[in-house]
């Protein structure tokens, strides 16, 4: 009888504890949450390798800028809106796009 007691009691122990498992891993704690986790640790992932080729993409821009005169120019141009002696620019009108 004692024997066949401490089994019961093993057993109700181990399926307690297998519930009680069970429901840590279902609950906010558990498995959802790592799953999120995992999510945004792969979306971050993907952002920092963005920012690292944008970065080496600016580097290589400033590189070039620095060591290549004509691009500069062109550059500076552009972004002020200049142009080199006798050197003509057209400003052409934006066509809307047309609705199919």
């Amino acid at each position: 009888m004692r024997g066949l007691f401490r089994h019961l009691a093993f057993a109700a122990l181990f399926c307690l504890l297998g519930v009680g498992v069970v429901a840590y891993l279902r609950g906010p704690a558990g498995v959802p949450a790592a799953l999120n986790r995992r999510e945004q640790l792969l979306k971050m992932e993907q952002d920092n390798r963005a920012l690292r080729e944008e970065v080496e993409r600016r580097k290589q821009e400033i590189q070039r800028l620095n060591t290549d005169q004509s691009y500069r120019d062109q550059k500076v141009r552009e972004k002020l809106n200049l142009q080199k002696r006798n050197e003509q620019t057209i400003y052409l009108p934006d066509t809307p796009k047309s609705k199919d």
